[in-house]
C-alpha cells in the first residue's frame, strides 16, 4: 500500500450509489410499513425503536463492512479503501469502525454538509474522517491532483446546512412524543412542508425526499 491517492468525487459518487443499492437489502425487514403506504392509504404508525432502526441501518451496514474489509461494496467495487488517517498500511480499529458511520448520522441535521466540508481539504476528508481519524484512498493514480474548491464548498455547506436544520425541524415536529410512535404517511406529506413554507425557498419539495436522503451514507 505504498502508492495510494486521493480518491476522484467521480469515484465516490458511484460507490455511493452501488452502496444505496445494496443497502435495500438491509431494508427488508421493513417491507410491510413501505408496501401500506404505497399501496394503501391507511395510516402507517411506526415506533420509535422501528424508526430507529430504520434511521442506523447506513451506520450499521458501514460498520460490519469496515470490520470485515474496510470498505463498503460500493467502495470496493471502486477501488476505493478506508485507512487510518495516518498509517494507511494498518487496519482499522473497532473505534474507528464505529465513530465514522455513526458521525455521518449527522446527516440528519446537517444533511450532506457534513461530507461538503471535504472541498476545503486537499485530502478530501469530511467531519466522520476528523473523529474517526480515517481517510478513504484509491490505489489508481488521478489524473489530476485535487484541489481546495472554496467557493463551492461554502456554497454546499450553507444550502445544506439550511436543508437539513429545515427539513429535521419539520420531521421531528411530526413524531407523537407521548406514545412513541409516528406516522410513516406524516413523514412524507407535504402538508408539513407547507407549514415550513415561510421559511423554506422551494415549498414545494415533500419531506420523503429529505427522509430516505438521510438514510444513506458516504
Amino acid at each position: 500500500m505504498d502508492n495510494v491517492y486521493v480518491p476522484s468525487t467521480f469515484r465516490r459518487l458511484m460507490a455511493q450509489g452501488i452502496d444505496q443499492a445494496v443497502r435495500l437489502i438491509f431494508y427488508i425487514p421493513f417491507l410491510k410499513p413501505f408496501f401500506l403506504l404505497i399501496f394503501t392509504d391507511d395510516q402507517v404508525p411506526v415506533s420509535f425503536y422501528t424508526l430507529g432502526l430504520m434511521f442506523l441501518i447506513p451506520a450499521i451496514y458501514e460498520f460490519i463492512f469496515l470490520v470485515m474489509m474496510q470498505a463498503t461494496p460500493g467502495k470496493w467495487f471502486m477501488g476505493l479503501k478506508v485507512v487510518p488517517f495516518s498509517h494507511p498500511t494498518e487496519t482499522l480499529d473497532w473505534r474507528q469502525c464505529i465513530l465514522r458511520p455513526l458521525t455521518e448520522r449527522l446527516t440528519f441535521f446537517f444533511s450532506w454538509a457534513v461530507y461538503a466540508l471535504a472541498f476545503f481539504r486537499y485530502d478530501r476528508t469530511h467531519l466522520a474522517d476528523w473523529v474517526a481519524e480515517t481517510r478513504v484512498i484509491q490505489f489508481k493514480p488521478r489524473t489530476s491532483r485535487a484541489k481546495v474548491r472554496w467557493v463551492t464548498g461554502s456554497l454546499l455547506i450553507f444550502l445544506y446546512v439550511y436543508e437539513g436544520l429545515v427539513s429535521s425541524a419539520a420531521i421531528l415536529r411530526v413524531m407523537d412524543w407521548q406514545n412513541k410512535k409516528v406516522d410513516l404517511r406524516d413523514i412524507i406529506a407535504t402538508d408539513y412542508m407547507d407549514d415550513m413554507s415561510e421559511y423554506m425557498p422551494e415549498p414545494e419539495e415533500t419531506l420523503s425526499f429529505k427522509f430516505f436522503e438521510n438514510l444513506g451514507g458516504h
